[in-house]
């Protein structure tokens, strides 16, 4: 019997129905092959807004992220500024996992923390594992020696030689320095657990003859150990880094929201209210961000 015109219709959309459902799913098998149920990653910028809550990672460092030896507490120019910038955000901070210099990027991408919100000197090879948020401000890095030791004033990069020895931290920009600019001296290396004010007191007992630090590191240390180093070149220091918070690798829409709060920090004023705070403690050792427009007269 033949079919009628309109049964005829209805058979081919169902087919065509059918058609497409199986084409729809084998693309999806195929997209999901190697992917176990269940453990598709939630996103951290998914997570953060659907917890309330930022949890961030932390190096001590002075003066941007200062703890208190006795009370634990926290303060600092990035302490201060991301607990503000998750306010405006709506935002709140969970600042429990304290880390270190060598392992803050694997507790970071890890999933210990959604962020490192103390500062970090942005370079190319954490770059690789990392994202950054904006400099809250720069720092210059200078070469310390002791004091009365001349031998490098004129030049700080002659202890690029066998005879000089030079000291860092692992996993800290001191490591980066040394390996780029003095590949030829001598080293010291201190763990990654270790007070980066350590690199300094080796160069006072005469261990090695160099270490790099920014001058609020020096400043500190001169407190308790005074006229005992100092810079050995006045006139520039061996690099400049941005001071940025780290987010976990690919996380660009976490970035952007992390990001878009501290411009408005930064534009506001905020942060360098925050910076004149502590610039009393630690004088002329602050490079400020530029604003970047300039108001019509």
């Amino acid at each position: 019997m033949e079919l009628q015109p309109e049964t005829k219709k209805w058979i081919t959309i169902l087919v065509v129905v059918v058609v497409l459902t199986i084409i729809v799913s084998f693309i999806t098998a195929k997209l999901s092959i190697g992917i176990p149920q269940g453990t598709q990653e939630q996103s951290v910028y998914n997570k953060v807004i659907n917890s309330g809550t930022i949890h961030s990672c932390y190096v001590p460092y002075i003066p941007a992220m200062v703890k208190d030896p006795n009370s634990g507490k926290l303060s600092g120019i990035f302490y201060d500024t991301l607990n503000k910038a998750a306010e405006n955000m709506g935002l709140k901070i969970d600042w429990s996992v304290q880390s270190d210099w060598g392992s803050m990027i694997a507790d970071l991408n890890s999933g210990k923390c959604d962020i490192v919100g103390s500062d970090s000197w942005s370079n190319s090879t954490r770059g690789k594992s990392a994202e950054f948020g904006l400099p809250l401000y720069y720092s210059a890095i200078d070469a310390y020696v002791r004091a009365g030791d001349n031998r490098f004033d004129a030049n700080p990069l002659i202890a690029n030689d066998s005879k000089y020895t030079v000291v860092y931290v692992d996993g800290e920009t001191s490591q980066t320095i040394v390996r780029r600019q003095f590949p030829n001296a001598k080293t010291i290396s201190l763990p990654q657990t270790a007070d980066v004010s350590l690199m300094l007191l080796n160069v006072v007992e005469n261990k090695a003859d160099m270490a790099f630090v920014e001058p609020a590191i020096a400043n500190q240390f001169l407190k308790t150990h005074p006229d005992s180093i100092k810079p050995a070149d006045t006139s520039k220091p061996v690099a400049v880094y941005g001071n940025v918070m780290m987010i976990k690798k690919g996380e660009f829409a976490f970035q952007t929201a992390i990001n878009n709060a501290l411009t408005e920090l930064l534009d506001s004023g905020y942060v360098d209210q925050i910076i004149d705070q502590y610039a009393k403690q630690y004088p002329g050792v602050y490079y400020r961000v530029a604003k970047p427009y300039v108001i019509s007269q």
